[in-house]
């Protein structure tokens, strides 16, 4: 329910942004369904709830009595955090070039680490829960790496 309500929420932005005499020259091009800066504040929006939802380790060892209620807000995070980046990414995937690698790679593999980790949580399969432990945790690391790249890129602070 509460996806549901930020969905709804993320839409009336849309709305609110793109409606307008002035809709045109915010969106600088045709093809986008958001104005650029809007998507990008998506971006940083997914990526600080994704961060946040990385202290899930940290607050379990801490608050041993309430693992359940942390891995619950962890998964929800996760997902909030793959919909802001959704939001995001949307203007790209509609014109691909090859300059955006690097940003698909990195959904891609947040997509990833989002479904396996529901996956690990919500199935009981013993061959599951131990494919999603060699593949969970070094994909995390893979895609905070590849996040770096992709702001570093995108800053100009790269290439």
């Amino acid at each position: 329910m509460m996806v549901f309500i930020l969905f709804l929420l993320l839409l009336s932005a849309l709305i609110v942004f793109n409606v307008g005499p002035q809709a045109r020259y915010q969106q600088r091009g045709s093809y986008r369904i958001f104005p650029r800066d809007v998507a990008h504040w998506f971006g940083w929006a997914g990526f600080l709830v994704f961060a946040a939802s990385a202290s899930y380790s940290a607050l379990k060892r801490g608050f041993p009595r309430s693992i359940k209620t942390w891995l619950l807000v962890h998964c929800m995070a996760g997902i909030l955090s793959l919909v802001l980046v959704f939001f995001h990414i949307i203007n790209k995937i509609q014109v691909l070039r090859p300059g955006f690698f690097i940003s698909f790679f990195t959904f891609l593999l947040m997509v990833v680490i989002v479904v396996t980790g529901i996956l690990g949580r919500y199935l009981r399969v013993r061959v599951i829960r131990d494919y999603w432990r060699t593949l969970h945790t070094p994909l995390t690391v893979l895609f905070y790496f590849t996040l770096a790249v992709h702001i570093l890129e995108k800053m100009n602070l790269l290439w």
